[in-house]
């Protein structure tokens, strides 16, 4: 979504130039295809838990970019199109998670006054969570402002509208790390044995970045996800977030779409392995059965995984790497929500140093 987004801005800035996007799946196969379809900002564990990483004007920075960068998808695309609802979303704790909502009440109204500015409104709540029918504490954290989008109409839109700008999609080729020729040009190779020259690059690769520019600072982390089958007595609708964000679930229609779970194991989920891992999904189908839904009788529909970009900041990086070469990645989980806003800043940044 990112690389489509930045193509089609820069063939708008530059009409007469061509403008091609290599892809190694003729479908994006990543992230763009393979995500939750979360129209989402973070939750206040997961604001709490940036902050505790990097400091509090980076954290709110980039609260205010995600939230921005969805406004401008829905305006970009249309709701309708995307398959966008608003639901809103709760962060849910489990009595063993007492210390961190604690901790979360504590800072609500701090984080509250920080962000009111960026949406016109407080973003977070303290909300009752009765009504949900989950095996949690009494009180949640609750946001008006979040949404949930149909994700495979999402990438339909972002490439038609790319297509339609006038970018070349070339899909089912793997790129091999470009090489600079005494032209000043970059030379792309791809395992297939076509080889493209270009007097600009951009790799947009997210969590496969580091394959192309070793020198970034950003590394793979699985995603994986599950589905059940339908669940007729859903009590509830929307988005849910555990966990600092680490477990995520939304209702699919009577449904459950669950996922997360790489905290079990950071070092065996920094990977761009697509496979789903056995203890992974074993940890996502008990804590539906203990948590989400308790005494509901389900099977496991659909599971699968993607690959986002991570580091210990989750900033994104819209970056000069060289003379003619740039990168566009490290998303951090929120490719939906920041793609519209650093696409732009992509193609902005390039027409500043040509």
């Amino acid at each position: 979504m990112v690389g489509l987004q930045t193509a089609r801005h820069i063939k708008n800035q530059w009409p007469h130039r061509e403008v091609w996007v290599i892809d190694r799946a003729p479908i994006s196969l990543g992230a763009s295809t393979r995500n939750a379809g979360f129209a989402c900002f973070g939750s206040m564990g997961e604001i709490l838990d940036d902050i505790s990483r990097t400091d509090e004007n980076t954290a709110y920075a980039l609260y205010e970019k995600r939230y921005k960068g969805l406004q401008q998808l829905l305006e970009d695309f249309g709701e309708t199109a995307i398959g966008y609802e608003k639901t809103g979303g709760y962060e849910i704790f489990t009595p063993e998670d007492l210390a961190e909502y604690e901790t979360i009440a504590a800072n609500i109204d701090k984080v509250n006054s920080a962000l009111d500015s960026v949406a016109g409104e407080k973003p977070f709540q303290m909300k009752s969570t009765s009504k949900l029918g989950m095996k949690v504490l009494e009180n949640g954290v609750y946001t008006p402002l979040e949404g949930m989008v149909q994700t495979h109409l999402l990438y339909k839109k972002v490439q038609e509208a790319a297509i339609a700008a006038g970018v070349r999609i070339m899909g089912g080729l793997t790129a091999l790390p470009p090489e600079k020729l005494d032209s000043g040009k970059w030379r792309v190779n791809t395992n297939e044995g076509y080889r493209f020259d270009a007097r600009n690059l951009v790799v947009c690769t997210n969590g496969y970045a580091a394959n192309l520019l070793p020198e970034l600072e950003v590394l793979p982390a699985r995603g994986q996800v599950l589905v059940t089958s339908s669940i007729p007595g859903l009590a509830w609708r929307g988005l849910m977030h555990a966990d600092k964000g680490y477990i995520y679930f939304r209702s699919l229609g009577t449904r459950i779409l669950i996922g997360g779970g790489r905290n079990l194991d950071f070092e065996g989920e920094t990977t761009p392995e697509l496979e789903t891992s056995q203890h992974i999904m074993q940890y996502l189908e008990n804590y539906l059965r203990d948590v989400v839904v308790p005494g509901e009788t389900f099977e496991i529909e659909h599971q699968w995984a993607g690959t986002m970009g991570m580091h210990q900041n989750r900033t994104p990086i819209v970056q000069r790497m060289d003379e003619g070469l740039y990168a566009c990645v490290r998303m951090g989980g929120m490719g939906v929500a920041l793609s519209a806003v650093v696409s732009r800043e992509m193609a902005a940044l390039m027409k500043e140093t040509q």
